[in-house]
């Protein structure tokens, strides 16, 4: 039986961004992925000419703790920004419509009609309220009026999401907008004051992804020294025998056993509940509880002749309203170099979630034939596709729904009975590569504390004596701002 410092199960980006920051303080960790490859469902392909992504295509950052990241993992030379010129289009009414970034253009876009743009206008004005479960939708309404929720919200939700916005909860999923009415009383104070005082990365984010891909991100990280990663390693169990976390696994090489008193589960909901299940029965209910949203991604290359729409955009977003059987497309080679051969061009399009679950259980050419049915006439597309890749998530987004902030409160407090235990993944804090870089440092700083405790009070802990291990100097900058 081996031991380690800190285990970590799943090697997605949580696990690994958890793992990253460890090994900054000089803590050994061990990382046991169930896939051959780690990442989880980030993964980049390369083929016939194409760079396509299964799942994240991109990383939208405005925290400086990410950006120490990309910066000591190595990954500044890789690293590529869109360009903010381009435009960003949503279908307005069956057309593309280009979608203004600043209050002066939404005075005269035609998105919004002029009661639109007066509600929108008259939020400064608007007293706070609300309540802790209420949903986007109402809380958009409240703030913004139903044109906004429809035209711009909706299909952020839907489309990035595969969520609701009538289901899904306001302070988990647009966190920064509430606090700003928290905070200031209005969205649009908040936003002012915050320019007035220059704190441009509350407000601005960058959009990158990197030459190779997001692989790059992943394969970074899981070649950093200290982490030692386990692929096609499935943990079966986790028992808590004096003071520390036995863990058990199964890999082609036959059985695993580690001993830990630190230990991360970084899996999917449903596999944190299979493997608490023995442990705590409330705990395993609650996450297995916690849905997800069927995702498929769509990949299609053309020659760029065969497309009349000039492409001068990052993509668009399809609200509910608009008869379309897709929730959004990104010009995946308009963003990024390399992603297309010369003359050609990527396009990325989103199927399912919540508007449409049932979508990802079409075979490809009913997929291939719903999305240029709505697509072709919308950019002018000629003849059929020279490239096509599709991506199945079956549980792919979890679902801020509902009681979701109640019931990860509940999965907090049952935390606490079961020291050295610790749940990062995405159906906590965010679904966003960002959310799960920033939600990993969290969790690694609070690890980084609970080893250097004397050892004294650490054996009455966890029952086993470690050796407390310093962090160095500015390994973690500035203070926590309210996430996306």
């Amino acid at each position: 039986m081996s031991e380690s410092e800190v285990l970590i199960i799943g090697g997605g980006i949580s696990g690994l961004s958890t793992a990253w920051w460890l090994a900054q303080q000089g803590i050994g960790v061990e990382v046991w992925e169930t896939a051959e490859h780690p990442g989880g469902k980030i993964q980049s392909t390369r083929e016939a000419g194409y760079l396509s992504e299964r799942s994240a295509g991109l990383l939208v950052n405005f925290r400086p703790q990410v950006d120490r990241l990309i910066q000591q993992a190595g990954l500044e030379t890789r690293k590529q920004s869109r360009n903010d010129r381009l435009n960003r289009y949503v279908i307005h009414q069956g057309h593309l419509a280009s979608v203004p970034m600043e209050i002066p253009a939404m005075a005269i876009s035609p998105l919004w009609s002029w009661k639109g743009k007066l509600r929108m206008l008259a939020e400064i004005l608007i007293p706070g309220g609300g309540s802790a479960d209420e949903s986007v939708a109402r809380f958009i309404t409240r703030r913004l009026g139903r044109e906004i929720l429809e035209t711009a919200i909706d299909p952020f939700v839907t489309g990035t999401l595969a969520s609701d916005p009538a289901l899904a909860s306001a302070q988990a999923v647009l966190p920064r907008l509430t606090a700003l009415e928290q905070r200031y009383g209005s969205i649009t104070l908040g936003m002012l004051i915050n320019r007035v005082l220059k704190r441009r990365r509350a407000n601005r984010a960058e959009t990158f992804s990197f030459s190779g891909g997001m692989s790059d991100l992943v394969q970074s990280l899981a070649s950093t020294p200290g982490i030692h990663l386990r692929t096609g390693l499935r943990a079966t169990g986790i028992e808590r025998i004096d003071g520390a976390w036995q863990v058990t696994g199964e890999s082609a090489q036959g059985p695993h056993h580690t001993t830990t008193p630190q230990l991360i589960i970084s899996t999917p909901a449903d596999g944190a509940a299979r493997l608490l299940g023995p442990l705590d029965r409330q705990l395993a209910s609650l996450l297995d509880g916690i849905e997800y949203a069927p995702v498929a991604v769509l990949h299609m290359g053309l020659r760029r002749e065969r497309i009349a729409h000039p492409l001068d955009g990052t993509g668009f977003l399809v609200p509910r309203r608009e008869p379309l059987g897709f929730n959004g497309n990104l010009w995946m080679s308009n963003l990024f170099p390399g992603r297309a051969p010369e003359d050609h061009i990527l396009l990325t399009s989103y199927l399912g979630g919540m508007r449409n679950p049932r979508q990802v259980e079409q075979t490809d050419q009913q997929m291939v034939t719903t999305l240029l049915t709505g697509l072709a006439p919308l950019l002018g597309i000629q003849g059929e596709p020279e490239y096509l890749r599709i991506d199945r998530h079956r549980r792919g987004l979890p679902l801020y729904h509902g009681d979701y902030l109640h019931r990860t409160r509940e999965i907090r407090t049952l935390l606490t009975a079961h020291p050295g235990l610790h749940l990062c993944a995405n159906y906590l804090g965010g679904v966003s590569v960002r959310e799960r870089i920033h939600r990993g440092m969290q969790t690694a700083r609070q690890i980084g504390e609970r080893l250097r405790q004397p050892q004294s009070t650490h054996r009455e802990d966890t029952g086993a004596a470690v050796t407390p291990i310093p962090i160095p100097t500015g390994s973690y900058i500035g203070t926590d701002r309210p996430g996306e």
